[in-house]
């Protein structure tokens, strides 16, 4: 038998966290493991020695030396083996079971099967206990071990009862009979387990009475003064008042809402709402725990939830609690706007009263403690300007409310964990939150350490310890010493000190900041390139993170070389035919003064390189100024009117799903991006007419393709695979309208196939967008979606974009929030069976 043949473990081995995965495998196996540690554990059958002899000893004392008493729980409870005792316990336990899979599957089912009544069955698994004695008791023997248990162990599984109101006193003496009867006690034993069993007031009851010397007459008592039966209104009333804490885990929470329905008679239906109900969080978040048929299908859904909550918070860049906006936004004033969202003003708003976001003093919880002190956070009669108390520590990052927008951010990669990092370079070291250091996993020993890190207003704040590892930004690979402080004193999870910064060279344009490898000669790692006549300015091309010199240099001459020559042309032209001869025309827009400047440069620009030209047409459109991401404005043509009666072109633009198949085979891309792409096609000369548009300083047509007509993209597409045919048919580039991908195996092939891409290109007169230009990576973001070693990622923006999408209020915003989900049906898991 293998471990994979004990469906229960199937089932776990496929689900559990990785961290877990890899603890079971070092036991199994004696080392870490690598990406195949799943399948190494599925095929396991067994150990080949027998308990008790020399390589069972000596296995059990490697395992007590490497793992903590902390990982064999967490394996015990990944195989489904009873986690109670001390290490040593632990570790033959574990040893025992994996030495015979059979007994090990025996004792799943039995735990599986412990509350039917096949009395007969449990007689053959158990031993009567007929000489019990005060140092030990015997478990059932089985075949190949027979481990002692003594009255400690037996104690340790007996939940102890201490008569609080929140335990039930009839569900306490089910368990401990259902406990001393596996062992088959004797009445002295219970009275005697029974007694050492209770705690606080139930014991401080049992002592105050005499002649307690049966477990009958001890159950008789417990249930005389601890028995209550709270009758439906009070049970259903609790269970609506309990909601999930901040320290509690999703199971924990399902475990002791489900104990609590224990105390009266209350539908499944009914504690799956309850336990919805208590997880603060929005509506569209919990969508996904609702239609279960049954508890166990419940839990199912409660697992990838809690899978969701944790994906969004490696994403989310001020780590806040996940649902914590839902609940400000509910307590906050309720604004009526049907057609917008405004509930970011109530964000906006701080209270005088405590100081948090999100509602007003007037309406403040904390109101009745008092006036707060901002100096030491407690409520009472002082202000901060009278406090005696000395912090003992400063936040020296940004104001929470300060948007990352305006922050010098990136994104670093430690153990396959991406934090969102603000760059200091006032900070001496790099620093982490507590909570992120244990999210990452055991990557190193936290050293002790006394620095103490001194702050705004010279306060200091006092290092929880150090450590080193690996750090990865713009896939480039640094060494570092990180210091741990406690998550009160940053509002970053992440800050990369000048311990790092040093070890590199930073490339700062805009908003934007880039790490690079200093290089070993005197050119720079980035440089400067004109591609075409047209560009008004160098675009700067950054090649570092290619490690082979001689690629950064190939590739270097390529795009030093390119130049779009235009000596082959492709008779591709846009024609425009209508549906109807009425000609349509509109008056000029009112503009700003400062957005008619705008119009006015971008017009004088285009009639310089003749893409446009003045016009008499009959025909005339509005012009419009968009505005881009980078703030720029961009000039286009309201063609609306227009394109309702053109008739449509066929031609068919690719599959995304097909486009992103062919690139999971590769590891090597480059990206290109064409520059103004649509000006690249020439209009039917027939049909420059009804491409007229006015402005308040005249009228003019286009010679070239415009933005906006409503088969500009088909017309492109037809031209842009004209143009590469060839590179098409041979999967040396794939192409989605202006986006070009050449995918390759390794760096030499990838060379070898923008060689010829660029050759085609400049043939045909092609002009490149350097900016957005991407050369031999090994991860790109494409049509929506991230790409790295030929695998299919879900796109962190995608994700953001969901987490934060708003409420919806109405019929259209439901559409757009499942047009927006749809796009992760892919990468979920029976995403069909969690939708019904």
């Amino acid at each position: 038998m293998k471990l994979i043949d004990i469906p229960e473990l199937k089932a776990a081995i496929a689900s559990e966290r990785t961290s877990k995965i890899r603890c079971l495998h070092k036991l199994l196996f004696d080392f870490d493991g690598d990406r195949q540690n799943r399948s190494r554990i599925r095929e396991f059958s067994g150990f080949e020695f027998q308990p008790n002899d020399k390589d069972f000893n000596e296995k059990a004392k490697l395992i007590e030396e490497k793992l903590s008493l902390n990982e064999l729980i967490t394996i015990s409870n990944l195989l489904l083996i009873n986690n109670e005792g001390t290490k040593k316990e632990i570790v033959l336990r574990l040893l025992t079971y994996l030495c015979d899979l059979d007994i090990l599957n025996q004792n799943i089912i039995r735990e599986n099967d412990s509350g039917s009544d096949s009395e007969n069955e449990n007689e053959q698994n158990r031993k009567s206990y007929e000489n019990l004695s005060e140092e030990s008791v015997q478990l059932p023997v089985h075949n190949v071990y027979q481990p002692n248990i003594s009255f400690n162990d037996i104690e340790s599984i007996i939940m102890p009862f201490d008569g609080d109101s929140h335990q039930s006193i009839e569900k306490w003496i089910e368990l401990f009979e259902d406990v001393v009867n596996m062992f088959n006690l004797s009445d002295l034993h219970k009275l005697v387990f029974g007694k050492r069993s209770l705690k606080g007031k139930a014991k401080l009851y049992i002592q105050s009475e005499t002649g307690v010397n049966s477990w009958g007459k001890l159950k008789n008592l417990l249930l005389s003064e601890f028995g209550y039966s709270c009758n439906s209104a009070e049970l259903h009333e609790m269970l609506s008042k309990r909601k999930l804490k901040d320290d509690e885990s999703l199971e924990e929470y399902f475990l002791k809402m489900k104990q609590l329905c224990t105390r009266g008679n209350v539908e499944d239906t009914a504690l799956m709402q309850y336990v919805i109900n208590g997880i603060p969080d929005s509506v569209i978040r919990k969508s996904i725990l609702y239609g279960c048929q049954n508890l166990s299908e419940f839990k199912q859904k409660l697992r990838v939830y809690e899978k969701m909550r944790f994906d969004y918070d490696k994403v989310k860049p001020n780590k806040q609690k996940f649902g914590n906006e839902t609940k400000d936004r509910i307590k906050a004033p309720k604004i009526e706007n049907k057609d917008k969202f405004k509930d970011t003003k109530l964000n906006n708003i701080r209270c005088f009263n405590c100081g948090a976001l999100g509602h007003k003093s007037s309406v403040c919880e904390n109101k009745i403690k008092g006036i707060k002190c901002f100096k030491c956070n407690k409520f009472g009669d002082h202000l901060a300007k009278d406090c005696t108390i000395k912090k003992e520590h400063s936040n020296v990052t940004v104001d929470k409310t300060t948007s990352c927008e305006n922050l010098t951010t990136k994104i670093v990669r430690i153990n396959d964990l991406n934090i969102v990092s603000l760059i200091d370079t006032g900070s001496q070291k790099t620093l982490i939150k507590k909570s992120i250091f244990d999210k990452i996993g055991k990557i190193s020993e936290l050293e002790q350490s006394n620095i103490k890190l001194s702050g705004l207003g010279n306060t200091t704040v006092k290092s929880l310890g150090i450590f080193k590892t690996k750090i990865i930004i713009d896939d480039l690979e640094f060494e570092s010493e990180i210091c741990v402080v406690s998550d009160s004193s940053l509002s970053f999870d992440f800050i990369v000190g000048c311990n790092v910064i040093n070890q590199c060279t930073l490339i700062v344009s805009g908003k934007e900041i880039k790490f690079t490898k200093p290089s070993d000669n005197s050119l720079s790692d980035s440089f400067l390139i004109n591609v075409a006549e047209v560009m008004t300015h160098e675009q700067e091309i950054d090649l570092t993170h290619i490690q082979n010199k001689a690629h950064q240099e190939k590739v270097r001459n390529l795009l030093r070389n390119y130049k779009p020559n235009k000596i082959k042309k492709i008779d591709v032209k846009m024609n425009i035919r209508l549906t109807s001869d009425i000609p349509i025309n509109s008056s000029p827009r009112r503009f700003p003064f400062i957005e008619k400047e705008i119009i006015n440069e971008q017009i004088e620009q285009w009639l310089k390189d003749k893409i446009i030209r003045p016009s008499t047409s009959e025909y005339s459109s509005p012009v419009v100024l968009v505005k881009k991401k980078d703030g720029s404005s961009r000039l286009c043509i309201d063609y609306r009117r227009l394109n309702k009666i053109t008739v449509r072109e066929h031609f068919p633009l690719p599959l995304i799903d097909d486009l992103l198949d062919r690139l999971q085979s590769a590891n090597i891309f480059s990206t290109l991006d064409l520059k103004n792409a649509f000006f690249h096609v020439d209009i039917d000369p027939s049909s420059k007419k009804y491409t007229s548009f006015v402005t308040d300083t005249g009228q003019y047509e286009f010679n070239k393709m415009s933005f906006g007509l409503t088969n500009s993209p088909s017309v492109f597409q037809r031209y842009i695979y004209n143009v590469f045919r060839d590179l098409i048919k041979e999967n040396v580039v794939m192409i989605y309208l202006d986006d070009l991908v050449i995918f390759s195996k390794n760096e030499t092939q990838g060379i070898e196939r923008l060689q010829r891409v660029l050759k085609t290109a400049s043939e045909y007169g092609l002009e490149l967008n350097i900016k957005k230009c991407q050369f031999l990576k090994r991860e790109i973001e494409f049509l929506g979606h991230r790409i790295k070693d030929g695998k299919l990622y879900a796109s962190p923006l995608k994700i953001k974009a969901v987490m934060n999408f708003p409420e919806p209020k109405c019929t259209k915003n439901i559409r757009s929030y499942l047009g927006l989900t749809g796009y992760f049906r892919k990468f979920i898991h029976y995403s069909a069976i969690i939708n019904l």
